[in-house]
């Protein structure tokens, strides 16, 4: 193995250039990025494989036992971060990052590689002398990046259960015994603090640490005292008793039982290592290979245009049709909710105001729905049924029917609910499933005729509940083939499913699909959920922690038309029938003028690759409860609980207002036509989240101070030139909603939050939460418009050019 530049004092942070390198299995307390610049590398982690190619990168975590392998032409870089350093500044001994480019495709990544790039081109610069402020800045942006983007915490497990107290137990011993482990400390002293008893602690102890007490402490005292004695110049006899050991005899004869020979044997040979890695020249080779790479990568490159101007050019004489899938589907909650007036009321204000084709709904099959599924002679009760589908019929709506039996949920975060009901499981057999499904479908086709049923959508859930096991995946399959065939034959609507969560489970998300593509039943849609969290598994612990990507949507999105493809199933229409940044209900970030603004970013990422598009969720009483008696309490809807619409629903609005014909689109607009001489413009200027987003639990947001939970506040100036026009006299109309107008949440800062508001107070919001309008005009010559759109953060705005006739 050979290493370019490794740095000869202990750093907190320590950086290696290496190539064609194996090294077998072996753990440490440091976290280890690895980062593969030329070659492939195969690393295992535990039992777990992952095979890096070129620009790759893998965070392995602290004690995590691994070994890597790298092909002849392999060129890397290992990035060793002292876990103390993340424990002291985090407060915390539960140090976890999730940071795999194998299985993510975050934007976050491309960052990362940009700054771990602008690190090693410093690095091969002062040829590895790292002990400068540069050097020392560079570090710290990698860690900053490593931390917002991909840490994992005790926090975002998603459930507290027997096993949460086990690790707790554990977590206590842990920090006990680092906290005190140069000390004389004992079992029983250790048994007291934890109210055990000696016994118990005891066995604890051999049961899962694998071994006892006294060889644990003695390990954590060899850790610290091995780092003293090869990083600094203090006596071996000082150390030996800084560390906790009693006596110099006792500390040489665990270190050579450990290390193989005395403290001061070890000490004299790496300081020979020392000496002659000083005298040794840095490999030519690598630093070839390094700078050649450095300069592939941008070493030379001019710097990037800055956010806060932006200029593009479109011809309007090269347009498309496109389909607005953002204003088919609306979610509004249980079947039951639609029974209430209140719930209604909102249905009929979200139809106006943002156009909504179908209302989606679930648990039809609920007892308060009064469909007695045991009924003998099939003589079920579908009347309440009939009230929720003839009132959306009645107001121009269809319906997106649901049948899952969906657990009922209000989320303070991913981890605590307010409520959470499971639906009991009602049909014991599939036979009885059929049964009814026939009865309701028949039903259906009486009171409504085939022709009508032929628009309405109908959906089938894989239970999250269950795993990815075969058994399920049959029983799914069984039960949607038998489905399938029963409404076929009484309808030709749509069915689908079965809510696939996007970005999770990708081996078995591939199998269950392919197995699905040979079902004698095949689905007419695929629909997929996605909320910005990623969720997996560490040490059988579940965790869900907040994305930081920003566009989650579309790379989970890219992500399963990748699986769809590979199993047959590319050319499925693909609907996602739920989606929303957050899941959490109490979240202040809901009602701001960034959830606007990312509203607009994500639909415009996605309008193109998706067939359907169904935010969740549409009303904020979805999630009202005995806390939410203030105007507004963080919930997810698009209009307030009294009927206000909030900047997430003039998202939708203006986006409403986009005209059927596609001109162009950049990052931060979107240009679409008539054909008639009109054109609609939307554009936003969503400000990305920063870390104290991610590091407040989501119910715990300031709505006082939400700006401080954004990287900047930076204006965006848009230049944009339209071409091919018609010459005349143009109208520019032009709506905003800012923090300065149309803000719900802004407008009641200014009434210091007050939570007792009258009815006359709520029709002032009403009144004015509206967006803020300018008209002027445009003469245009030569066919060309140049339209300046200044823009502030996190605003949106819609602009409509319309010649005049």
């Amino acid at each position: 193995m050979k290493e370019y530049g490794a740095y000869q004092r202990k750093e907190k942070l320590k950086i290696s250039v290496l190539n064609d390198v194996a090294v077998p299995e072996h753990f440490h307390q440091d976290v280890e990025l690895l980062y593969i610049l030329e070659g492939t590398m195969d690393v295992m982690v535990g039992e777990k494989k992952t095979y890096l190619k070129q620009s790759d990168i893998l965070v392995i975590n602290a004690n995590k036992r691994h070994s890597y392998h790298g092909t002849e032409d392999t060129l890397f870089v290992i990035l060793s971060i002292e876990y103390q350093l993340f424990s002291d500044i985090f407060q915390s001994d539960d140090i976890i990052f999730w940071c795999d480019s194998t299985r993510d495709s975050s934007d976050k990544f491309d960052d990362l590689r940009k700054t771990l790039n602008r690190l090693l081109n410093h690095y091969l610069s002062v040829r590895g002398g790292v002990a400068n402020l540069g050097h020392i800045a560079l570090c710290y942006q990698v860690m900053d990046l490593l931390s917002v983007n991909f840490l994992v915490r005790t926090s975002d497990k998603e459930s507290r259960t027997e096993q949460d107290r086990f690790e707790d137990r554990i977590l206590q011993i842990n920090n006990y015994i680092r906290a005190h482990y140069n000390q004389p400390i004992s079992l029983k002293e250790l048994s007291e603090k934890l109210f055990l008893s000696n016994g118990y602690l005891s066995r604890f102890f051999k049961k899962n640490y694998g071994m006892s007490f006294a060889e644990y402490l003695t390990n954590i005292r060899l850790y610290h005292a091995y780092d003293e004695l090869v990083y600094s110049d203090n006596a071996i006899t000082r150390i030996a008793y800084d560390n906790g050991f009693t006596s110099v005899t006792l500390f040489n004869k665990a270190f050579k039982k450990v290390y193989g020979d005395t403290p001061s044997a070890v000490r004299k040979k790496v300081s020979t290592a020392k000496q002659k890695t000083k005298q040794e020249l840095p490999s030519a080779e690598i630093e070839s290979r390094l700078e050649h790479f450095l300069r592939g990568e941008g070493i030379d490159k001019k710097a990037e245009p800055q956010k806060g101007n932006w200029s593009a050019a479109h011809s309007v004489n090269e347009s498309c049709g496109m389909g607005q899938v953002w204003r088919q589907t609306i979610n509004v909650g249980s079947a039951e909710d639609l029974l209430r007036s209140e719930v209604r009321e909102h249905v009929l204000l979200l139809k106006e105001a943002l156009g909504f084709q179908y209302v989606r709904f679930w648990n039809i099959f609920s007892s308060q729905m009064l469909i007695d599924i045991t009924a003998a002679g099939k003589d079920y009760n579908f009347t309440r049924l009939d009230s929720i589908l003839d009132f959306l019929l009645l107001q121009g709506l269809r319906p997106h029917l649901e049948l899952g039996q969906k657990p009922k949920r209000i989320q303070r975060n991913v981890q605590h609910a307010l409520v959470y009901e499971l639906s009991p499981v009602q049909f014991q057999t599939l036979e009885q499933w059929e049964q009814v499904m026939d009865s309701l479908m028949r039903h259906l086709q009486r009171r409504y005729g085939r022709e009508e049923l032929a628009f309405w959508k109908m959906e089938i859930w894989y239970d999250e509940r269950f795993s990815w096991e075969h058994d399920q995946m049959e029983h799914y399959y069984d039960l949607f083939n038998r489905t399938g065939a029963i409404v076929r034959k009484y309808s030709d609507m749509e069915i689908g499913g079965c809510g696939l969560r996007l970005g999770y489970g990708t081996e078995s998300l591939r199998y269950f699909l392919q197995q699905w593509k040979l079902q004698p039943f095949q689905p007419d849609f695929i629909s997929a959920t996605n909320f910005a969290y990623i969720k997996g598994e560490e040490d059988e612990d579940l965790y869900s922690k907040r994305s930081t990507d920003e566009a989650h949507l579309k790379h989970g999105i890219d992500l399963l038309k990748d699986e769809l493809k590979a199993a047959g199933m590319e050319h499925k229409k693909l609907y996602i029938t739920e989606w929303n940044l957050s899941i959490s209900d109490r979240n202040y970030i809901n009602d701001t003028c960034f959830k606007g603004a990312y509203i607009i970013k994500n639909t415009m990422d996605v309008f193109h690759v998706v067939d359907g598009l169904a935010y969740f969720v549409g009303s904020d009483r979805a999630s009202e409860y005995f806390d939410s008696s203030a105007l507004l309490h963080g919930g997810t809807g698009l209009i307030t609980k009294d009927g206000i619409l909030k900047p997430a629903g003039f998202a939708f609005e203006f986006l409403n207002r986009l005209y059927p014909y596609f001109v162009g689109k950049g990052e931060n607009y979107l240009i679409t036509t008539d054909h008639h001489h009109t054109y609609g413009i939307i554009c936003h200027n969503k400000n990305d989240l920063n870390y104290n987003y991610y590091f407040t639990s989501e119910d715990q947001l300031d709505k006082k101070q939400t700006w401080k939970y954004f990287q900047d506040r930076d204006a965006l100036q848009l230049n944009l030139e339209l071409t091919g026009l018609a010459d005349g006299v143009y109208q520019v109309k032009m709506y905003r909603i800012n923090e300065h107008y149309g803000s719900v949440l802004n407008i009641w800062s200014e009434m210091d939050f007050d939570g007792e508001l009258t009815r006359n107070d709520i029709k002032y919001f009403r009144r004015v939460c509206e967006p803020k309008l300018t008209i002027h005009k445009e003469t245009i010559v030569d066919g060309k418009v140049n339209l300046e759109i200044l823009m502030e953060a996190n605003e949106i705005a819609y602009i409509r050019l319309s010649k005049m006739i």
